[in-house]
């Protein structure tokens, strides 16, 4: 697949993002201590907290969004050049591919619901609620429960039970999603890290998952976003293009 055929209607926004989430992550660190001390909401609150932030997070137009991604893992890196293409209300796809234009991993999601092609690496993609997280999106899924939130000025804290005993965490700040997390008897195992790229945009300017079991890391950056108009229904297939 030539590189132009994915990039040419998108214009050329680049968001300065260079140095962003070492400065996120130690703010994220004094705003998480200022949380934990914060009382927990009260049910009635939280249940609304959790309405607002869905609401507030909700893609409303199809848009198309072009992005650099490096991978890491033990013995392995990779990069390349990625396409996201997402339409209201719960559909998104993210396709990566390598300088050489060959197809490196491709995830769909519609709502819930992550699909891959066979024989295409899952290890890499994040899951369902943590992708969502990683495109700005505040989606914890259905059949999680609410278990708390806190709050302490613009930051939030909102966690969610998960099947089989994990909870998911979520971080926001101004009502955007900031970081989301899958915590194992207390202990992170999976997170996104998302840096806002600002009032220009609805969109992360980076954003970043990594795997504390596994030690695997895939970045994101956006370079351009473009809205459009609806995808074909075809492309959520994640065997077609």
């Amino acid at each position: 697949m030539e590189r132009g055929f994915l990039f040419a209607a998108a214009p050329r926004l680049r968001l300065a993002a260079a140095g962003v989430l070492p400065g996120l992550l130690a703010a994220m660190g004094c705003a998480g201590s200022a949380l934990q001390s914060a009382p927990a909401l009260p049910r009635s609150d939280l249940d609304a907290q959790v309405r607002i932030a869905g609401e507030a997070s909700r893609i409303d137009r199809p848009v198309q969004l072009t992005f650099a991604w490096r991978a890491r893992e033990p013995d392995f890196r990779w990069d390349g050049f990625g396409v996201a293409r997402v339409e209201p209300p719960d559909k998104a796809r993210l396709d990566l591919f390598l300088d050489n234009g060959e197809t490196a991993a491709i995830a769909v999601l519609v709502g819930d619901d992550l699909r891959v092609p066979a024989g295409l690496p899952l290890e890499l993609v994040p899951p369902p609620a943590l992708l969502w997280a990683a495109l700005g999106v505040f989606r914890p899924g259905a059949g999680v429960e609410a278990l708390e939130g806190r709050r302490a000025d613009a930051a939030m804290e909102l966690r969610f039970g998960l099947p089989g005993g994990n909870v998911l965490r979520f971080r926001m700040r101004d009502l955007r999603v900031v970081e989301a997390a899958v915590l194992q008897e207390g202990a992170e195992v999976e997170r996104v890290v998302v840096a806002a790229s600002g009032e220009e945009s609805a969109y992360p300017a980076e954003a970043t998952y990594r795997n504390l079991r596994d030690y695997r890391e895939l970045e994101l950056r956006l370079e351009s976003f473009e809205h459009v108009d609806p995808f074909p229904p075809h492309i959520w297939d994640p065997g077609r293009l």
